[in-house]
């Protein structure tokens, strides 16, 4: 009668702390789901609409353009989309968030530049031209500054942080004369509500830069830009095979 009394207290005992842990654990509620689109979602009506006039009143031009000025030797299939996968915008996403927080400024919006890749197999950097004349298009994160939002792309401090660059200033500094524009570096410049400015000295402190989307890290200095700007699309399906979801 002992052993059995003790076996049921042992029992007892066990089964009180598994009911303990069990309500010590949180609920797990789904995550809701997004009733509320965003205004600018338009129809499957509306998009085949303007899929259609641009069939219509733009790829024709195209193709004429680059048949009869630039090479009459071959046909021209001119680019019809572009895609990104799902984690490569997620990744991005969080890239310029964590960049557009490290100098301390708000991102205001997205935008959308159309674009079209040279005629040459690299760019002035040496950069492979993935898609030669084809058109394709950029993000650009924007912020707002003395009232109105503009293009930026981010640049290292010596501390690690960031400054904003505005895209307009950037290239006004390309410019700008070396000996102007040394003298410039050697204090912060305003720019509209926002301060930047490159590190002044002559060696540069050596900081690591990890690529959101390979992982991949890599020795940055203080006063190197981090561009923001994504491109490098997928022209998919390449041309001539160009079946698309708006096709009848």
């Amino acid at each position: 009668m002992k052993k059995f009394v003790i076996s049921v207290a042992r029992s007892t005992w066990l089964v009180t702390l598994l009911l303990i842990l069990v309500a010590c654990e949180e609920p797990i509620d789904p995550e809701p789901p997004n009733t509320n689109p965003p205004d600018q979602i338009v129809s499957v009506g509306q998009a085949k609409q303007m899929f259609d006039a641009y069939s219509n009143r733009r790829v024709p031009i195209i193709k004429r353009y680059e048949r009869t000025v630039v090479d009459s030797t071959q046909e021209f299939y001119p680019t019809r989309f572009g895609e990104y996968d799902y984690e490569t915008v997620k990744n991005y996403m969080a890239f310029i968030e964590s960049e557009a927080a490290l100098a301390n400024v708000k991102i205001g919006g997205l935008r959308l530049y159309l674009t079209n890749y040279p005629n040459a197999s690299t760019f002035e950097d040496g950069t492979p031209v993935k898609f030669p004349r084809q058109n394709s298009f950029v993000l650009v994160p924007t912020t707002e500054v003395d009232g109105e939002q503009q293009g930026f792309i981010t640049r290292t401090t010596a501390d690690g942080g960031r400054t904003v660059v505005l895209i307009k200033d950037w290239l006004q500094e390309q410019f700008t004369p070396q000996d102007q524009q040394n003298n410039e570096d050697d204090a912060p410049r305003q720019i509209g509500a926002l301060q930047t400015g490159g590190y002044a000295g002559s060696i540069k402190p050596q900081l690591l830069f990890i690529n959101p989307v390979t992982g991949i890290a890599s020795p940055v200095a203080a006063g190197d830009d981090i561009s923001l700007i994504l491109n490098e699309i997928n022209l998919t399906p390449p041309p001539p095979d160009q079946d698309t979801d708006f096709d009848d």
